[in-house]
């Protein structure tokens, strides 16, 4: 499945009882479509090399051995589940290749997915590529924020945000007692409503709010919460 063209690596495990079933009944390939076969769940992860803001659901499908219509022939096929249960890539003689087509012709949807994203994001909404800020955790639990960074991957990656005070707003201030700080390659100056000047330090304050210590040109220091935060430069 992590082969870019598909056609080595390991293929997902095999279930004949269905994953993340919603009831007791229809357990079984032969109780959801009429024909035996077994179930196998995709990640939301896959393909590999997406952008890492492009995120989908973990999908469940189902590989059966059925008649061809056409031929009469017994052949194997993969079906969704969720959803419509349609059928995804083109059936074959033999399991393997079935899935191997079904994930050739998934990875290939979810790529111009991602595609059209990324066109709508820079052509239609006017804004870069990829959001500007990530969310990332260290080890230790410190929660890092990634600003218009150079890091090419970000350790421990939960959350992406188009602006610091948003992400500031729905993600840091949501557990106050939580350390935090910016990734070393982030901006440096700060813009406010009181004017520009350079970030010092990084805390919390007596309401557990995230907030940046900064020093203008004219020497004053200015202790503002992140989320009111105009932009990083």
């Amino acid at each position: 499945m992590t082969a870019p063209d598909l056609k080595a690596g390991d293929l997902p495990h095999l279930t004949t009882e269905r994953p993340r079933h919603r009831s007791a009944t229809h357990r079984i390939t032969r109780e959801l479509f009429g024909h035996d076969g077994k179930f196998f769940t995709v990640p939301g992860t896959f393909p590999g090399g997406l952008p890492d803001h492009i995120g989908f659901t973990p999908a469940v499908y189902a590989v059966l051995h059925a008649p061809n219509p056409a031929t009469g022939e017994a052949e194997f096929i993969v079906r969704d589940v969720d959803g419509q249960r349609l059928t995804l890539g083109t059936s074959a003689p033999d399991q393997t290749t079935a899935i191997r087509s079904a994930l050739s012709a998934l990875a290939a949807e979810r790529r111009a997915h991602a595609q059209r994203v990324e066109h709508n994001r820079v052509h239609i909404l006017g804004l870069a590529p990829n959001p500007p800020v990530r969310i990332g955790y260290t080890e230790a639990g410190t929660c890092v924020v990634h600003v218009r960074c150079s890091c090419p991957q970000v350790e421990g990656l939960a959350a992406h945000y188009e602006h610091v005070s948003l992400a500031a707003d729905g993600w840091l201030d949501e557990a106050p007692t939580s350390p935090w700080k910016f990734c070393p390659t982030s901006p440096t100056q700060v813009i406010t409503e009181g004017g520009t000047g350079r970030l010092t330090s990084t805390s919390r304050n007596d309401k557990g709010q995230a907030v940046v210590q900064v020093q203008h040109t004219d020497g004053r220091h200015e202790v503002i919460a992140l989320a009111h935060v105009s932009d990083m430069t």
